[in-house]
């Protein structure tokens, strides 16, 4: 077996898990579905109506969902530990799920529409990055260093705001409303909203795409990136973006959804290697996969829903935790 089918192996292992898991999650549900019914729904809608809609309306666009988010998220931190040259670096370190936790959290307070809600979640990330760059721009001094720096100063400042809402929200419909948002869920999924992300969603994967082999050169060092003739501050920059595109898209639709940015990556680099050619796209895969196990979890283990990030919590804590002992992390 050559090299190249080697790397091709997991790829093809990855899509075939990632379409059992869909199909699995159709069926699953206070109804369980089998899977000649949902071939039969499929194939003719009008059968049985019930079924149809409870596949084709609810179920469906809440799988594509999981896919899309978790391989935005998965996809961006693999980015952003490249861009950063720090293994411990997610989606958020540039304050992108604060500031859409605050642009979440005013629409809730101002009682607007879900719409409304998604969109100043998304406006409110853009706005977080947009100040950390500022920021980092206004100190005299070159190096990913003060970005990161310049995203924790945000960040907290985006903590103390949402803080703020939460003190100032009502404690019986307004507040259990923001808490909910700021541990995600995927409950509210449907196709329109999907649509709406999908154009920046797009724009950063392709982005990230189109560039991926210069993040293995940058997370070498701005010494080696210069010596293979890459501008290192505006790629930078535009690879900055598209993570931030990605991010603020998924959290938009999906609220704040910890673990994956910061552990899928390493798991997709132990299995085919530290070359982003191949790290980024396998780790979309593997984003999508964990959240569309993890998102089926969490609305069959009860009753009720179990909010996300606390599903993905106890799974991501752990295997980030046996990465570390593998010592698959370099520190």
């Amino acid at each position: 077996m050559t090299s190249k089918q080697r790397l091709n192996c997991p790829f093809l292992v990855g899509l075939i898990i990632l379409a059992i898991l869909a199909v699995i999650a159709l069926a699953s549900g206070r109804i369980m579905i089998s899977p000649v019914e949902i071939l039969t729904a499929f194939l003719h809608p009008g059968d049985d109506p019930a079924i149809s809609n409870i596949l084709i309306t609810i179920r469906l666009p809440r799988i594509l969902g999981a896919i899309i988010i978790g391989a935005a998220l998965a996809a961006s931190g693999c980015a952003f530990q490249s861009i950063f040259h720090n293994p411990l670096v997610s989606p958020d370190i540039l304050g992108v799920s604060y500031g859409a936790a605050v642009g979440a959290a005013f629409a809730i307070l101002a009682s607007f529409s879900i719409w409304a809600t998604q969109f100043f979640a998304f406006t409110g990330g853009v706005i977080a990055v947009l100040l950390t760059i500022a920021i980092a721009s206004f100190i005299k001094q070159r190096g990913t260093l003060i970005l990161v720096l310049a995203g924790i100063v945000v960040s907290g400042f985006m903590q103390a705001g949402i803080g703020l809402l939460k003190y100032i929200a009502d404690p019986d419909s307004q507040l259990p409303s923001i808490v909910y948002w700021q541990l995600g869920s995927l409950a509210k999924i449907d196709f329109t909203s999907l649509l709406a992300v999908m154009p920046m969603l797009i724009s950063g994967a392709v982005i990230l795409t189109l560039l991926r082999w210069h993040l293995t050169i940058l997370s070498l060092g701005d010494q080696v990136a210069n010596t293979e003739g890459i501008n290192v501050k505006q790629e930078r920059l535009l690879l900055v973006l598209a993570g931030t595109l990605l991010t603020a898209g998924a959290v938009c639709i999906s609220g704040n959804i910890g673990w994956i940015g910061l552990v899928i990556p390493h798991i997709a680099r132990s299995i085919v290697g530290d070359d982003n050619r191949y790290a980024l796209p396998f780790s979309a895969i593997c984003g999508a996969i964990f959240l569309l196990f993890v998102d089926t979890l969490a609305r069959t283990l009860s009753a009720g829903e179990i909010p996300l990030s606390i599903l993905t919590g106890f799974i991501g804590a752990p295997l980030f935790v046996y990465i570390l002992l593998k010592k698959q992390v370099r520190l």
